[in-house]
């Protein structure tokens, strides 16, 4: 009699837990497994080193002729672009149907389906040069604007996929068993739960220090007398799943300006923290870089307004509770 555990694969997981009230949840799988699967030759880009020519032929992506830059007004490395048109192309190719999708790369795009998709293609992009690690974010949205589910895939020593829905954080680690990419799949790893630790773990604060506010810089000294690490290497999901596994904070405050998209980069991964008990505050707007938004006070992502808000940035920060508290009772 074998042994062998059969490996739980993605699309048979979300089968599994995602319960059949759950409204759309055929069309929400088809985006999720879509999404997932272009992350594959992503992590072929970026991984092993398969080169930006060989897979913009293998997919018939088109590349631009000048020099890119973002909604951000910051330059577009090649692997931005490349990744963006990955994701888009994959979503074409097979039809899959969408409110709206809206890409960090590149203005939002409208369709006629039920639920929005926004992207991250690489997060962390400029980490890319010195080899540090990387990663794909992806929110899904439904017709009220609330986020339903949320996953990132993060591109290091190994390839995984944590995933937030329906109450529930899962990890998912790539299988690259077989010789041929075409069969590498996402199979289950565990159930994640993320520390909140009263003292520990580790802190990731990004923005130029000497700017901060005072109340900023003192949250700051909290977390150090609180035992916590220095830990901020410049790619957001990066320092996230080491927050989830230690516990801790990321914070990234206006310094005079923040940098951080809401809609792109806080949302999706604070969807993830709230659903493992911890909490997410936004920090700053123009006239009071202290100003606190609560998620639930920040106006939903919907096809009527998401031309005129998905490029939305702001401070905040997001990680275990009692490390955000001491944030609150300042």
């Amino acid at each position: 009699m074998s042994n062998k555990t059969e490996k739980l694969k993605l699309s048979k997981w979300l089968d599994k837990n995602i319960p059949a009230y759950f409204q759309n949840k055929g069309m929400l799988i088809e985006i999720l497994e879509n999404i997932a699967e272009a992350t594959i030759p992503i992590r072929g880009l970026l991984e092993r080193g398969i080169t930006s020519r060989e897979i913009s032929h293998r997919m018939n992506i088109k590349k631009p002729i000048n020099k890119s830059i973002n909604l951000y007004d910051e330059e577009q490395i090649h692997e931005d672009i490349l990744t963006h048109g990955i994701i888009i192309q994959a979503l074409k190719e097979r039809d899959v149907k969408y409110s709206f999708v809206a890409s960090e790369e590149a203005e939002p795009i409208l369709g006629d389906g039920i639920f929005g998709i926004t992207i991250d293609p690489v997060d962390g992009s400029s980490n890319v040069a010195v080899n540090r690690t990387v990663g794909t974010i992806v929110g899904i949205y439904n017709q009220q604007g609330k986020i339903v589910c949320t996953f990132y895939a993060l591109y290091g020593i190994f390839t995984n996929l944590v995933i937030a829905i329906n109450g529930i954080v899962a990890e998912f680690i790539l299988d690259t068993s077989p010789y041929s990419m075409t069969f590498y799949h996402y199979v289950f790893q565990e159930i994640k739960q993320m520390p909140n630790p009263v003292k520990g773990g580790i802190r990731c604060l990004g923005g130029d220090p000497n700017m901060w506010s005072a109340k900023c810089k003192n949250y700051e000294n909290k977390l150090i007398e609180h035992k916590l690490k220095d830990r901020y290497s410049g790619s957001f999901v990066g320092d996230f799943h080491a927050i989830l596994k230690f516990g801790g904070v990321y914070g990234y405050f206006p310094s005079p300006k923040p940098k951080i998209r809401l809609y792109y980069e806080w949302f999706p991964l604070a969807f993830i923290v709230k659903t493992l008990g911890g909490n997410f505050i936004a920090i700053g707007n123009d006239n009071n870089p202290d100003k606190i938004t609560l998620m639930e006070e920040i106006e939903p992502l919907q096809r009527k307004n998401v031309k005129d808000i998905h490029a939305i940035v702001c401070g905040g920060i997001l990680g275990s509770e009692k490390m955000i508290d001491l944030f609150l009772t300042q």
